[in-house]
């Protein structure tokens, strides 16, 4: 029986790990905002900014009905891709939400797949953050895969931020992981936001992949369209670009709550988030929604107390 949970275990593992770390490329706007119109531009000099002009065009024609962009990019022995967002957010609201690891641990606890997030308390462990991984329902830390990474500000100044997320080894072979977010001000109310998501993995790992999608994985779709079925519906892609769609979102949408729901007053800003996250994945049912609204909001209740306690006391992890 534990050999089975065993397992049961590492298989979620892999489908979270290869998938909530995965490669892909995303670009995000909201509505099309007043104060930025084609003229405005960023107010730095830097690749990133070059990207936004380059992408405006683009991601305001983008398919989605929204201006979205999703790509991603899977290779022999690796997965990478990038996210470029432009966001309702002054920079240096941005810069101090994301900055700083426990802001990190608020937007990674809305993914239904992140069970608890710590992040270091003292001088020596300040630069560490630890995501427990796990199943969609209610899940214990202990029960859960912690995953540990280094954050490092790499650059910082009043209008751009590159930080850095990476671990040398994860789960069955997996290793290199990366995630960096490069930010720059485009003007008063609005940042542009660059993602890398990078990691590689071996045989076991691209096995653990290829059953779940054989099984669990089946029929659950992504969001590119690849074609049209029989009545002139959208077919869309499957496999692990789709695992890696789906997640995408997930991820972009806690970044996007967190920011949104900054102004709520601190006793009702946890579940200010939580309601936005699923009001954003609710409108993506065929894709993003496993949970009901009641589900959802009953499991993150408990995880966001575990993971307070984990913060306070740490998390007995199982050898």
């Amino acid at each position: 029986m534990r050999a089975g949970r065993r397992r049961v275990r590492v298989l979620t593992l892999l489908v979270v790990c290869c998938v909530f770390y995965s490669g892909f490329s995303l670009a995000i706007i909201p509505e099309e905002p007043d104060q930025c119109t084609a003229a405005d531009g960023p107010t730095s000099a830097s690749p990133l900014a070059a990207a936004y002009q380059k992408l405006k065009n683009e991601l305001a024609q983008s398919v989605f009905g929204e201006p979205i962009i999703l790509n991603s990019e899977i290779g022999k022995d690796y997965a990478q891709g990038d996210v470029y967002a432009l966001l309702n957010t002054p920079f240096l609201e941005l810069d101090t939400m994301l900055s700083q690891p426990a802001q990190w641990c608020e937007l990674a606890i809305l993914h239904q797949n992140i069970k608890t997030c710590t992040y270091g308390k003292n001088e020596t462990e300040k630069n560490q953050i630890k995501f427990y991984v796990g199943r969609k329902h209610y899940q214990e830390p202990t029960n859960a895969f912690a995953l540990a990474y280094q954050f490092t500000v790499d650059d910082k100044d009043s209008h751009t931020l590159n930080i850095n997320l990476s671990a040398p080894k994860g789960p069955l072979g997996t290793h290199d992981y990366l995630i960096n977010l490069e930010a720059i001000a485009i003007d008063e109310q609005h940042s542009f936001i660059h993602f890398t998501y990078r990691y590689r993995y071996g045989f076991w790992a691209d096995v653990a992949m290829r059953t779940y999608l054989a099984t669990i994985g089946l029929n659950k779709v992504g969001f590119t369209v690849t074609g049209k079925n029989g009545n002139g519906e959208p077919v869309y892609i499957k496999g692990l670009q789709g695992v890696i769609e789906r997640n995408v979102m997930r991820y972009i949408f806690a970044i996007q709550s967190v920011l949104e729901a900054r102004q709520a007053p601190e006793e009702s800003r946890q579940l200010e988030q939580q309601e936005r996250w699923y009001g954003y994945i609710s409108k993506y049912p065929k894709q993003l929604v496993e949970l009901t609204r009641e589900e959802y909001l009953d499991n993150k209740n408990l995880e966001i107390k575990n993971q307070q306690d984990a913060q306070l006391h740490g998390v007995q992890e199982e050898e």
